[in-house]
């Protein structure tokens, strides 16, 4: 029984080593087959467990861990960042210090096995989040005009709410809003940005604060006492400008101005007037000084001049020139045939220059320079004198130009015609030069004529010649 008790022990001891050493055999062929690697990976880092009212002041921009892992090949190579976590748990974290927080990595692939990761941890400063009112104060600076009194200013809003880290924003103090007054006469209403200060005075930073709102308005009222009153300028002018003018404005400098009195008295004018300014015959703006007519029991505040500028122009009008086209720069031997040889020209400008333009003052040219034989549309060129007149359009826009060779004749051509004709050239009685048996030839003359088929003479009508021009 022992003996057989011994060899059941010793059989199955055999079997167990033999599994070990197939199933090692079978680990090692399965190695050789899907071999272990390692690889890393940059994996972001998740903030988690923040409390609520908090703000995280460092680190500002998101953070990575580098994760260095193995596993088989045929798991590890298809591996990304997404199939990892690395975790920064601020739940327990203090607020307000900076505190080293370990980061957690973890693998989602279970044949994945993590060596180490870098960092480790993280430095983090979390900081309550607090709202707080900080009110506005205004600053004014300069004075209102003289004769009004300035009422209490309004600031809109009083207060700006201030939202951020408790480190930034229980620190504020006060905002103050600066507003320039410079001799104002009227209410003053204007929209500054607050400057923040804190309770040392120093001016503070609103920098990623969130506020209510980057600027306020502030009203200053403003009214005239009780004795003084802010009165327009009247202008008062007698007489026309000259025939062809107009007057386009009258202006005073400057539009008001203060005045004292009684009450009852202020009440019961609108307007000071100047005296009467003569503009009869005038052609050109001008300027001058003025005097004011005051009502009995009403006074200037002060002595200041007053200036009236008065602007006087030409009434403007149109006028049509029909004119004939000048050919410039034709090249010698050649000549040229306009259509049309006249245009219409529509010139505007003041009344009084267009009176006086001359028909003759309106030049209509076409350049014709460098051109040769051929036909060409051109736009022509007009000219005029410069008194403020210009150019509306020009009818018709473009015109054609036929430019050809010149046919020219000489003396010979005469004497030619006369040995054809074997007659000499007579002196007609109305001083032409015809052809005669009776005279004997001429001199050379300015022009030439030469009757047709048969001897002067004989000619029903000797009057009806051909000219040849000489050259």
């Amino acid at each position: 029984m022992m003996r057989f008790l011994r060899s059941l022990v010793a059989n199955i001891a055999l079997l167990v080593l033999a599994f070990i050493l197939a199933l090692i055999i079978w680990v090692n062929a399965i190695r050789d087959q899907d071999p272990v690697r390692t690889q890393f990976l940059q994996v972001p880092v998740e903030i988690i467990g923040q409390p609520d009212n908090t703000i995280l002041q460092n680190p500002t921009r998101r953070q990575t861990v580098q994760v260095v892992f193995e596993g088989p090949s045929s798991v590890v190579n298809g591996l990304t960042d997404s199939d990892f976590l690395a975790r920064v748990d601020l739940s327990t974290v203090p607020l307000g210090t900076d505190v080293s927080v370990p980061i957690v990595v973890e693998a989602k692939e279970v044949n994945v096995t993590i060596q180490t990761s870098s960092p480790e941890s993280l430095i983090v400063n979390l900081e309550e989040l607090v709202t707080q009112e900080i009110p506005v104060t205004l600053d004014l600076r300069g004075t209102v005009a003289r004769g009004h009194s300035q009422g209490t200013p309004l600031i809109d809003p009083p207060t700006i709410t201030v939202s951020g880290p408790a480190s930034r924003v229980n620190p504020l103090d006060f905002a103050r809003a600066t507003v320039f007054l410079n001799n104002e006469r009227e209410t003053k209403i204007d929209s500054p940005q607050p400057i923040f200060y804190d309770r040392q005075g120093r001016v503070a930073s609103v920098s990623g604060l969130t506020l209510s709102t980057e600027q306020v308005q502030v009203t200053v009222p403003i009214d005239e006492a009780a004795d003084f009153a802010e009165k327009f300028v009247d202008v008062v002018w007698t007489g026309d400008p000259a025939p062809g003018y107009r007057l386009l404005s009258i202006s005073a400098d400057p539009p008001s101005v203060l005045v004292q009195g009684s009450p009852t008295q202020l009440g019961q004018i609108t307007r000071i007037e100047t005296e009467p300014i003569d503009i009869n015959g005038l052609t050109e703006s001008f300027e001058q000084k003025a005097a004011l007519v005051l009502p009995t029991g009403i006074s200037l505040d002060q002595d200041q001049e007053l200036m009236v500028k008065i602007e006087i122009e030409p009434l403007v009008t149109s006028a049509t020139y029909t004119r004939p086209v000048e050919l410039l720069g034709l090249a010698d031997g050649l000549e040229a045939i306009i259509d049309p040889e006249e245009v219409r020209v529509f010139l505007f400008g003041p009344l009084p220059a267009l009176d006086t333009l001359l028909d003759e003052e309106v030049r209509v040219t076409a350049d014709l320079f460098g051109l040769d034989v051929g036909t060409y549309s051109l736009e022509p060129d007009v000219n005029f004198p410069e008194r403020g007149i210009e150019l509306r359009s020009i009818q018709p826009a473009q015109i054609t130009v036929t430019i050809t060779e010149a046919i020219t004749t000489t003396a010979g051509i005469t004497d030619t015609a006369s040995l054809l004709l074997g007659l000499p050239l007579a002196q007609g009685d109305g001083g032409e030069t015809a052809v005669s048996p009776h005279h004997p030839p001429t001199t050379a003359q300015p022009d030439f004529f030469v009757a047709i088929h048969q001897p002067f003479a004989s000619l029903p009508h000797p009057r009806k010649i051909i000219r040849l021009q000489t050259i």
